[in-house]
Formats: C-alpha cells, sequence, structure tokens
C-alpha cells in the first residue's frame, strides 16, 4: 500500500511539473502558432517579440510585432508595432460576443515600398491575400460577433516612403498622433471614422483619389495610381457627412 501511495506522489509531483512548465510555455507556443498563421495568411514573415495571454485576466497583449516585406520590396520591416494590448468582456465571450473592454494599440511605423518594376507592397499584399483566400475556399464564420469596443487607445507614429528605383532617397510622412483615445466604438465604419478625423485634425489629407499627404510632406500615392484600381475611399463616408 505504501508503494501505491509512494508512486501517486510522484505521480502527481510529474503531472504538475509537466502542468507548470505548460503554463510557463503557453505564451511562447502561442507566439509561435500566430506568427505561422499571419505568414500562412498573408505569405509574409512576421515577428513577435513578446505574447502575453492572461492566465486570471482576461487580458492579451502582443510586443514587439513586426511583418516584413518580402525580397522584391526590400525585406525591410512593412509594419512595426511595438504594443498592441486588449482586454475583453469574459462573459460577452462566453455568449459569443467579442467586446473589447480596452484597446491599446501604438503603431509606430509603416513602410510603403515602391519595387524596381513599379508595384507597391500595399497592393501586392491585399492581391496575394485575396488569391490565398480564393484559393483556400469558403470559412466558416468567426465563432466570436463583434460586439464593440468600449475604449480604444491609439498612436500611430509614421509612414515612410521607399522607391527602390531611387535608393537612398527615402521620405517620411510624420503622423504624430499620441494616445487619441475614442469611446464606444460600435463597428469599423465607427472605426474608420475616427481614424479619419483623427487624421485630419493634424493636418493629414487623404485626397478623393486615394492619396496621402501632409503639411510640408510628400504625398503618399493611392490606389487610384495602379492601373484598375479602385479608390481607397470609395464608399467611406466621415460620421456626420452624407
Amino acid at each position: 500500500m505504501k508503494f501505491v501511495f509512494r508512486w501517486a506522489f510522484r505521480a502527481f509531483v510529474v503531472l504538475l511539473v509537466l502542468v507548470i512548465g505548460l503554463v510557463l510555455l503557453k505564451d511562447d507556443i502561442a507566439r509561435s502558432l500566430l506568427e505561422s498563421r499571419i505568414h500562412a495568411e498573408t505569405g509574409l514573415e512576421a515577428k513577435i517579440g513578446r505574447f502575453e495571454i492572461g492566465l486570471f485576466t482576461p487580458t492579451l497583449t502582443v510586443e514587439n510585432f513586426k511583418l516584413y516585406n518580402p525580397p522584391d520590396f526590400g525585406g525591410a520591416p512593412f509594419v512595426d508595432l511595438p504594443e498592441l494590448h486588449l482586454e475583453y468582456d469574459r462573459n460577452a465571450a462566453l455568449e459569443g460576443r467579442l467586446r473589447l473592454k480596452l484597446l491599446r494599440v501604438h503603431l509606430a511605423e509603416v513602410s510603403v515600398v515602391e519595387s524596381k518594376d513599379g508595384r507597391r507592397n500595399i497592393y501586392a499584399l491585399q492581391q496575394d491575400v485575396e488569391k490565398r483566400h480564393k484559393a483556400r475556399g469558403p470559412r466558416e464564420a468567426p465563432s466570436l460577433e463583434f460586439a464593440g469596443i468600449d475604449t480604444l487607445n491609439f498612436t500611430i507614429g509614421k509612414v515612410r516612403l521607399t522607391n527602390l528605383k531611387q535608393p537612398g532617397k527615402d521620405t517620411e510622412l510624420d503622423i504624430g498622433l499620441k494616445n487619441q483615445v475614442v469611446n464606444n466604438v460600435k463597428s469599423g465604419k465607427d472605426l474608420t471614422g475616427a481614424l479619419l478625423n483623427a487624421l485630419l485634425a493634424k493636418g493629414v489629407t487623404i485626397f478623393e483619389d486615394g492619396t496621402v499627404g501632409a503639411r510640408g510632406a510628400p504625398k503618399v500615392p493611392g490606389k487610384s495610381a495602379e492601373k484598375g484600381g479602385k479608390k481607397p475611399l470609395d464608399g467611406l463616408k466621415l460620421p456626420g457627412t452624407k
């Protein structure tokens, strides 16, 4: 009988060590899975410095996320996101709804690159993602229905423009939005409208043809510059406009 208890105790200790190890490794495992999923969806290399899922709190934090351009566009970082932190409503999640109490996003830099053959990375990415989705076929609807964001806090740094035909002549568009707070975001249109209003308030203009510019800075070419492309603002209206 003593042998049985001794064996059971040792088994319990081994199981406890395994559980503790999985808890300690869960963030690393989740980070690797997320990097792989992003690569599968976009074809781009993704690196995440830190990924933490709250064990006892309904939180998720991503730090030092970088999405890299493919070789045709120089291979440098495409998106530099130092922080994405969210706190979600656990009760709503149990009911199948995604309600964020807080979403904090710090986008430090986006790099718009024109390749030597005249293509732009932002549109090449969009086309590649669409091709991947079509090849994969229809997918099941998301299990969680979006139910809004109580508080959105966003910081946007700059847009870097690089033309590989003219190396060494990079230009920057300083957006300079810091800790902008928007409450009660109920839809994607609310989110887009809040972002556009914040950009306009900083002197950043999004033109009808899709170009983006700021006082004293060059314009960032819009999609209308691509053959057959639609204007990025087609069908988009700011809140309060007809």
